[in-house]
């Protein structure tokens, strides 16, 4: 490919230079990726900004992918591996980044454990809760650094949030309000028949793809869930087969929505739905302590609003505040830290997922009984 050197293009030199140069004097993780569908992509571009990570072997079914991305990322023809253990096992490859359906994350993390690999995983953490119970069996006889793509915590303004809260900024947390919402479920937009809507495959709908992340962010904020009450809905239960062009049942959720009691007896508020014309990706989480409320959202990371006393006469004031730069890092950063200098301060790892695993199962469970369950 021909550069010249102008204006953007120098900064791609540069920055070429720049890792050719942390290649040469310090240690990097040569990373394999398994599942090279849309997610990944999110990956390869973040990894392009990283110095200690290279991306030096992938993985997929798709042949037409492999080399694309494969010359993209230049990476060797026999480093191209169409079988998922074949890429885990590899001498050459230090850790694993998995980016494939949810119900291939049980195998991919278990032959992680088996060839001792540190591991990315997406979220959710596994198709459902059994196959969570065996994987923590495993992973208790022979853990491994392992983080799990909770990348919503990572957002500047959640973070910021987190310390607020350490120094008790607004007091104690009496209740939260957590949303996430998408539009591209509704039928203006008649998107066709997918695996995400195959229960086989997804495990669940809108609950294990936006869900988890409204769990993981009350349990970033607040601390363990404790009992639980929920409705699960399907609101556009047929969509066309693109293949066949028939209609196809779909049997996972597009509205979640659920009252939880935390730690500390927090109450918390939660709604998930993929029918919100107005919302493409709105994550928003909103914490409610004695002396104040934070709110927080994905769509702004680098602000965060607060709602406390004014200093001059005591009566509460909203003010948005920037979000000072060291919260600004990414779970790829830490990613690698944790395998090269072994550092994991309030990374989502192993137990996170499994836990996290375990609230959308009593999800699931509540919403069958029609009652509040307990989650332990």
């Amino acid at each position: 490919m021909r550069l010249e050197i102008r204006g953007v293009k120098l900064n791609v030199i540069l920055s070429i230079k720049r890792r050719s140069e942390y290649m040469a004097s310090n240690r990097i993780v040569n990373v394999g990726i398994i599942g090279l569908g849309g997610m990944a992509n999110e990956y390869l571009r973040n990894i392009s900004r990283i110095d200690s990570i290279k991306v030096s072997a992938i993985c997929d079914v798709n042949q037409k992918l492999l080399n694309i991305i494969g010359e993209q990322e230049e990476v060797s023809q026999d480093k191209r591996f169409k079988n998922i253990e074949e890429i885990i096992a590899s001498p050459e490859v230090d850790a694993i980044i998995s980016v494939v359906p949810n119900n291939l994350h049980a195998k991919v993390l278990e032959l992680c454990i088996l060839y001792q690999k540190p591991i990315m995983a997406e979220k959710p953490f596994t198709l459902n809760f059994e196959e969570a119970e065996n994987l923590n069996l495993l992973y208790q006889k022979k853990p491994i650094p392992c983080m799990i793509g909770f990348i919503h915590r990572y957002t500047p303004s959640f973070q910021y949030a987190k310390k607020l809260l350490e120094a008790n900024k607004i007091g104690k947390i009496r209740h939260t309000d957590v949303r996430y919402h998408q539009s591209f479920g509704t039928p203006l937009f008649n998107v066709p028949y997918l695996w995400r809507f195959n229960k086989t495959i997804t495990g669940t709908g809108a609950l294990g793809d936006l869900g988890a992340h409204m769990i993981d962010s009350a349990r970033f904020f607040i601390g363990e869930f404790r009992s639980i009450s929920a409705l699960m809905k399907t609101f556009v239960d047929k969509r066309r087969d693109p293949i066949t062009g028939e209609e196809r049942h779909v049997d996972v959720d597009d509205f979640t929505s659920f009252q939880a009691i935390l730690e500390n007896d927090v109450v918390g508020n939660f709604v998930t739905t993929r029918n919100a014309i107005g919302s493409s990706n709105q994550h928003e989480v909103t914490l409610y302590g004695d002396y104040g409320t934070l709110h927080v959202s994905i769509n702004r990371p680098n602000e965060i609003d607060i709602f406390v006393r004014n200093k001059s006469d005591g009566n509460p004031v909203l003010t948005t505040e920037k979000v000072p730069e060291i919260y600004n890092k990414t779970i790829l950063n830490d990613f690698a830290e944790l395998i090269l200098n072994k550092k994991s301060q309030n990374i989502p790892n192993f137990y996170d997922g499994y836990k996290n695993q375990k609230v959308i199962d009593r999800i699931i469970y509540s919403a069958e009984k029609g009652h509040f369950v307990k989650v332990d």
